[in-house]
């Protein structure tokens, strides 16, 4: 039967699959610290050259992002072990997936740039200051809001870029307040856990868990299903 989206459930089910998983989870973030050191490595005492600028950036981008993707790949198979086991190599991120995230997070960096630095060269006025304000919650909402559904489309549908915009709004489309409420949410969550390091290394991996689950959650709202429990957690 239809299977409607619900934000205490998908709290709910987010803190189960990270009470269950939690070994996995630290093991990954042990191993993520260590790839983040050694792509940081790299950046530092390798690509130290300015000429080298921009590779440094391509290296940490593709770094940060392989991390990412790989743990939002690892999410998805902890939600679905109950019907197949896993390996390690499962759970790395295929090239078409690095390339659709690092593509889209390239071109919206660019055109928020782009349209920052268009903004500050105007002539002081209200426009300038209300185009400030609006295109920098335009950019916060999308990429708080929005982007991680669409790393969500890239690993479990292999969508392209600009495929998984257009599915994530889609997505939303009938949920947005409710997705709104579990986002100011994630926001509370991640203002109290900024206070302590700690705090943070279990909020953080918290937060890309919750946002999983939701993307699960939100796709069963949108189709005809069992609102079987072990669909989503």
């Amino acid at each position: 039967m239809y299977h409607p989206f619900s934000v205490t459930e998908t709290i709910s089910n987010a803190w189960g699959i990270t009470k269950k998983n939690f070994a996995v989870i630290i093991v990954y973030m042990l191993i993520a610290l260590v790839i983040f050191m050694g792509f940081g490595f790299v950046v530092k005492f390798i690509l130290i050259d300015p000429v080298l600028d921009v590779v440094a950036a391509i290296v940490s981008t593709v770094g940060l992002s392989l991390i990412f993707l790989g743990f939002i790949k690892l999410v998805f198979r902890l939600i679905d072990k109950e019907y197949y086991d896993f390996d390690f190599i499962d759970i790395v991120p295929k090239f078409k997936m690095l390339y659709s995230y690092v593509v889209l997070l390239v071109i919206v960096s660019t055109l928020a740039v782009f349209v920052s630095n268009s903004i500050k060269q105007m002539d002081d006025s209200m426009v300038k200051y209300l185009l400030g304000i609006f295109s920098g919650l335009f950019v916060e909402i999308f990429f708080l809001f929005y982007f991680p559904l669409c790393a969500c489309f890239i690993v479990d549908d292999d969508s392209g870029p600009f495929e998984s915009v257009a599915q994530s709004f889609h997505l939303i489309k009938g949920n947005f307040w409710k997705y709104f409420i579990l986002f100011l949410f994630i926001e509370a969550l991640v203002l109290v856990a900024s206070f302590t390091v700690v705090g943070l290394i279990f909020v953080v991996p918290f937060v890309n868990i919750l946002l999983v689950v939701a993307y699960r959650k939100l796709v069963y709202s949108h189709q005809d299903v069992d609102d079987d429990v072990s669909e989503t957690i």
